[in-house]
């Protein structure tokens, strides 16, 4: 008998969770997918994450295990699947490094959550939302408390809890009681609210659902999808700036067989094109005016459409009328090409306004690109080839394209990887490229059917419709870089001049970008940077090569009289509360308790804290109150030595004094902390505190 068959119904089910799981996220990061919080990066994640609670939870693996049944699906599936074993690695880093992330979700994540909501803590919709929009990625979790129907203050109602990206209909419920716009949270002696935000994970059903009678789930939903709008902004990976929008217009056009056909790729000037249609405010007209903003669309045209990245092209399209007495032509209608795009296959639409005379279907035109941007935008598209290949040979062969721009004045692009790159490591890719760009390859283009394609080790791009035929662009013999690819290009790698890469910033989860330029750009910005160095060395007074010293000696000296003025802040508030009575700055004595209660100024929030430590050290029992004004905030520190903590609570005077100035605190019994909006309440709030104590002694 296997151990399999000795578990229960539950043990099982877990095992085969995992199982099915573990052949999901093998197969899945082989081809380049990570766990994430977007698409299939997040569908990913959430397949992991189950397989990996269920192993803790049902088979008590409390250690790192799930990368370990990949690893094991490697092995039985790589005599068939070839790629597993070349990516063996590299999934187990990643399903690793996500086990690790969720161990320390569930730690960290619930322990930031039960310190919102501890005992009368007073919480709204958005602080719980934004903490784990904060936090939860990775923490995974949503709280949603419901703004529909609420009792009277005081009473009791209920709110659901439930699993970031969780698209079904189950939700777990939690008690609060209404407090003005805020709630209070009825926190249970023994954790149940952590308990059961624990459960979340499992995502079993709720089994007392008829306690939620009478919420309404469609304004759950209302409330939930809108404020994650205003809290997680939807990345813009692998977009440009001109979205396919099939508007019923184009579809129109495509039925009565209107038609582009593309000439960019030969020339930058098409003559004689015809005027096929016209749009203006999503209609078709027969004619453009000087003046209009409309579409143009040329059953021939050099100019390139949106796609894979690279942006539009842009230029002129101009009409010419005979002059019979000279048997010359003189320029009739002119209009400017802003932008180009594609929404449907076939049909380019040139986004243009008519800067003289007029456009009409039928017009035999003169199509012309602007030559100095094409150049630009080629030799950045030929430079991401390049950068593609690179982030390969030095990052792994795991770095896969997910999105891109190519844009006359720069390049970006979009790539998965895990972790972030190490200037050595850009370095390096920086001098791959630029060594490919001296050796002045020639770049090639062959049209070939798809499969041929992808069977001679040419790439496909994310986000690329291919059809039976496609366009593959190699550089020099192809072994450097060989992908399917329909922009523009330059002849020959030398053309792109130079490369620099100007950033590496995370825009998801294991997604990176790169930004960088090419050409005259990456000659300005060399320049720029010489005229930095040039004026550095001006304002120093030193030379190239001691530049990095001289920087931080002076970054020295700057600490060391910022640290001296502190002190000086310091001993100058210390000092005024030390004066005599007379100034009012003096300790006063209530039902025996010393009370020392100010406003000071010039002082940041640790410094702040610090002086409560030297004034509780100067009256050796008592309390100490100071509140500090910034711009328009304002902030309250209060502390109580120890042999009074049985007496007078911090956290309770706190909460007496914060919504004076407009706002809520709170703490420990030696130390709490406030803030509002309503500086000029502030002297209030430091006189309250005397009565809040004195009734805390009576």
């Amino acid at each position: 008998m296997s151990v399999y068959e000795t578990f229960d119904e539950q043990k099982q089910f877990a095992c085969r969770v995992i199982a099915d799981h573990a052949r999901t996220t093998a197969f899945s990061i082989a081809d380049g997918i990570l766990p994430g919080n977007e698409g299939r990066a997040y569908v990913l994640r959430k397949i992991m994450r189950r397989a990996i609670y269920h192993g803790r939870e049902h088979l008590g693996f409390h250690e790192a295990f799930f990368y370990k049944v990949c690893d094991f699906v490697v092995d039985q599936m790589k005599d068939a699947y070839p790629e597993l074993e070349i990516q063996r690695e590299f999934i187990g880093k990643m399903v690793r490094l996500e086990e690790e992330r969720f161990g320390a979700t569930m730690t960290v994540g619930l322990q930031k959550l039960e310190e919102l909501v501890s005992k009368n803590s007073r919480i709204n919709f958005k602080d719980l939302a934004r903490l784990y929009d904060t936090y939860g990625t990775p923490i995974d979790l949503i709280f949603v408390v419901l703004n529909t129907r609420f009792p009277e203050d005081g009473q009791k109602y209920w709110a659901f809890v439930k699993e970031f990206g969780d698209s079904s209909d189950e939700f777990h419920e939690v008690q609060f009681f209404k407090f003005g716009n805020s709630v209070e949270i009825e926190y249970g002696e023994n954790g149940a609210i952590g308990n059961d935000l624990e459960d979340l994970i499992e995502q079993e059903p709720v089994e007392h659902r008829e306690i939620i009678t009478g919420i309404d789930e469609v304004k759950f939903r209302e409330i939930f999808e809108d404020e994650l709008k205003q809290l997680q902004k939807t990345s813009d990976i692998g977009k440009t700036k001109q979205k396919e929008n099939i508007k019923p217009i184009y579809t129109a056009m495509e039925r009565t067989s209107v038609r582009s056909n593309f000439h960019g790729y030969e020339r930058t000037d098409y003559e004689n094109s015809k005027v096929v249609a016209l749009v203006k405010d999503d209609q078709q007209v027969s004619e453009l005016n000087e003046g209009e903003e409309g579409l143009i669309v040329l059953d021939g045209t050099p100019f390139y459409a949106e796609s894979g990245g690279q942006v539009g092209d842009s230029g002129t399209v101009i009409s010419y009328q005979s002059t019979v007495s000279s048997k010359q032509t003189d320029q009739a209608a002119k209009a400017i090409v802003f932008d180009t795009f594609a929404p449907i296959a076939g049909i380019v639409l040139h986004k243009s306004k008519v800067e003289k005379g007029s456009i009409k279907v039928g017009d035999t035109v003169s199509a012309t690109v602007d030559v100095e941007k094409r150049d630009a935008i080629r030799r950045n598209h030929t430079a991401t080839h390049l950068v593609h290949a690179a982030l390969r040979e030095v990052l792994g062969t795991h770095v896969k394209q997910a999105g891109s721009v190519v844009a006359p004045n720069y390049l970006r692009f979009d790539f998965a990887h895990y972790q972030p790159i190490s200037g050595e490591e850009i370095k390096e890719i920086e001098i791959i490229v630029n060594r490919e760009i001296l050796k002045n390859e020639a770049v090639n283009t062959n049209i070939m059917a798809f499969d041929d394609a992808k069977n001679s080790g040419a790439m496909a791009l994310f986000g690329e419709k291919y059809g039976s035929e496609v366009r593959v662009l190699s550089i020099g013999d192809g072994v450097f870089s060989k992908e399917l690819c329909g922009g523009t290009h330059v002849r020959a790698t030398g053309d792109i001049g130079s490369f620099k890469i100007t950033a590496d910033e995370a825009v998801a989860s294991g997604v990176r970008r790169i930004r960088a330029i090419t050409g005259l750009d990456a000659f300005e910005r060399f320049r720029a940077d010489e005229d930095l160095i040039e004026k550095s060395l001006e304002a120093l007074r030193t030379q190239r090569d001691n530049l990095p010293s001289a920087i931080e000696k002076l970054q020295d000296e700057l600490k060391k009289t910022r640290r001296e003025n502190d002190e000086l802040k310091m001993k100058m508030a210390t000092g005024a509360f030390g004066q005599s009575a007379n100034d009012g700055n003096e300790a006063k004595e209530i039902r025996g308790v010393k009370v020392l209660a100010q406003e000071v100024e010039n002082l940041d929030a640790n410094a702040v804290r610090q002086l409560s430590d030297n004034l509780l050290n100067r009256i050796k029992s008592g309390v100490v109150v100071i509140g500090r004004r910034d711009g328009e905030k304002v902030s309250l520190i209060v502390r109580v030595s120890d042999d009074l903590t049985d007496r007078i609570k911090a956290g309770n005077v706190i909460k007496e004094i914060a919504p004076v100035i407009g706002g809520r605190g709170g703490g420990k019994a030696d130390m709490a902390e406030g803030g509002g909006n309503l500086p000029a309440k502030l002297s209030e709030a430091i006189e309250a505190s005397y009565s809040a104590i004195e009734k805390m002694l009576s």
